[in-house]
């Protein structure tokens, strides 16, 4: 019986990517699992060295597990890491659990370790029976249906090579061949979530349906297939649908979703709503971000300082900036003509001043501001010319006028994604007779 189990762990130690002779961190707490896990390792003349961490949450007992594993390790020859880390502490200081704080801790360290002895993976002793309870986990807590793949035999340098056994086979194993163990008394406490899935949830599914808890297993693998798919598909939508911006653009731009690519993929809806799962969106607001595709030009969503707005062609995603660039106006004097040239600057605008009605404002720009452009008979709404500039509604309010004393606007001056638009009014004109103003903005 001994040999088939070994046969069998070493099978699922290649499933893992391990070849024969790598060296491997094994983790143990000193409890039947990861026992059974130093046991297989030694039992096939695998090369490893052990990890433990005392978080001291159960006083003398969890003393006691560490002298447990450490003996194991000394009668065996096997090197031994320990560290004792404070896991109420960050959960304290963080308002996590302290369940997700010792894990935080816990893999901190091996990662530490892995990277000290140069050592291939880190193996840790999850079995069929957790990979059902963290499904369940994930079904009560997530929404994200990737994570309903679970864990895998490897992830990145984690390997889980026991990851198809049962806790009986587990118990089986080490009954057999007079492997001793620690029992943790918090695992019978049910105010840990886990605890109550482990010992409630999980029999009543069985005494409902025998064999629940590897059927259960059985679909995060299936899940876990479908997930990479996915997962495969909406990376390659991406690229066509998702353009970021230059983060030194000073709009607090980040990125735009190309609505035409968005509409001509399966997965356009998917990659928006990861895209805004990234940035920490709850499932109703990223609900109601889906409604911007139909929605007119320059409605938006917030969630914090996120923005996301729907212009003509595309949705942008852009973090709120504190207020409009502030664009600076000088005014000169010209009385000397000899010889000027008029550069074709769009950031500076020349006046002559017998056509010049005091007092100038130079202001930001408020709708219903009204423009004479040269070249056009009547007006045009300074909106609308921002709108035929393609200006993105996020960076309108950094449009500026130049309005004369009767109340006029002589200029609409906008600097955006490193362009420089500008529109003159067909009442500027330079009389070179006469004295010129030049205005710059800057």
């Amino acid at each position: 019986m001994s040999k088939q189990n070994e046969n069998r762990f070493s099978r699922d130690l290649e499933k893992c990517g391990v070849i024969d002779g790598e060296l491997i961190l094994a983790t143990c707490s000193g409890g039947p699992d990861s026992m059974l896990l130093l046991h297989a390792l030694k039992s096939i003349g695998a090369r490893f060295e052990v990890a433990h961490v005392n978080f001291k949450l159960r006083g003398e007992e969890s003393d006691g597990d560490e002298d447990f594993v450490r003996n194991w390790c000394l009668s065996n020859g096997i090197t031994f890491h320990c560290e004792t880390m404070d896991a109420s502490g960050l959960a304290d200081k963080t308002g996590k659990g302290i369940q997700d704080a010792a894990r935080v801790l816990r893999y901190e360290y091996f990662e530490d370790v892995k990277n000290q002895i140069d050592a291939h993976a880190i193996a840790v002793a999850h079995h069929e029976n957790d990979q059902a309870e963290t499904l369940i986990l994930h079904l009560i807590r997530s929404t994200n249906p990737s994570s309903l793949g679970c864990m895998s035999h490897r992830t990145r340098d984690v390997i889980r090579p026991i990851l198809n056994w049962t806790r009986d086979e587990i118990l089986e194993w080490l009954k057999a061949d007079r492997v001793e163990f620690r029992v943790d008394s918090s695992n019978a406490e049910n105010k840990y979530t886990r605890n109550r899935i482990r010992h409630e949830v999980i029999p009543l599914l069985e005494n409902i349906r025998k064999g629940t808890t590897g059927h259960l297993a059985n679909w995060t693998h299936r899940l876990r297939v479908q997930a990479n798919a996915v997962d495969s598909s909406v990376s390659d939508a991406s690229r066509e649908i998702v353009e970021y911006c230059d983060l030194d653009s000073g709009d607090g731009a980040l990125c735009k979703l190309d609505l035409h690519a968005m509409g001509g993929s399966i997965w356009g809806d998917l990659v928006l709503d990861r895209l805004l799962v990234e940035r920490g969106w709850p499932i109703g607001s990223r609900e109601e971000a889906l409604i911007l595709k139909r929605a007119t030009v320059g409605a938006q969503i917030t969630n914090g300082a996120d923005i996301l707005r729907r212009e003509r062609d595309y949705i942008s995603l852009s973090i709120a900036t504190s207020a409009p660039k502030n664009i600076a106006l000088e005014r000169t004097h010209l009385d000397n003509l000899s010889g000027l040239e008029f550069p074709n600057d769009p950031s500076v605008l020349w006046v002559g001043t017998s056509k010049l009605s005091d007092p100038v404002k130079w202001r930001p720009w408020d709708h219903g501001d009204k423009l004479s452009p040269t070249g056009m008979e009547g007006t045009v709404n300074v909106s609308d010319l921002l709108t035929q500039w393609k200006v993105p509604n996020g960076v309108r309010d950094s449009a500026y006028v130049l309005e004369d004393g009767d109340g006029d606007v002589l200029w609409v001056f906008i600097s955006f994604e490193n362009t420089i638009l500008s529109r003159v009014s067909k009442k500027v004109k330079v009389n070179l007779s006469g004295t010129i103003e030049a205005f710059k903005a800057g």
